[in-house]
């Protein structure tokens, strides 16, 4: 059995670089907030990149309806879209975070 051997090298300027960029990947995901709407336009839905529920608005038109199934349905369903919409967003901040971080550290 070969053993092999991985040397790591503590650069200080490159740690505090990284640590820095990890705190404004942070900072931005915290920003995140999307918001989609129902197809009819009766259910609005805002989330944070998290997922997490900030804002639930419902058309009162809605309740003309007393189809509580639907109504749940198109509450999850633009609930999910929402959802999409930041984690796309939290994909691209921190994609484009790596690749800068990336970029320099070739330098």
């Amino acid at each position: 059995m070969e053993t092999r051997h991985l040397v790591l090298t503590y650069e200080p300027v490159r740690f505090e670089q990284l640590a820095d960029e990890i705190r404004d990947i942070q900072t931005r995901l915290a920003e995140v907030e999307e918001t989609a709407e129902s197809d009819d336009g009766l259910i609005t839905v805002k989330v944070n990149a998290r997922g997490d529920l900030l804002e639930l608005e419902l058309d009162p038109r809605l309740y003309r309806s007393p189809d509580s199934a639907a109504l749940s349905r198109e509450i999850t369903e633009t609930y999910r879209a929402a959802r999409a919409a930041a984690d796309e967003r939290a994909f691209e901040l921190t994609t484009r975070q790596l690749e800068l971080t990336s970029a320099s550290a070739k330098r």
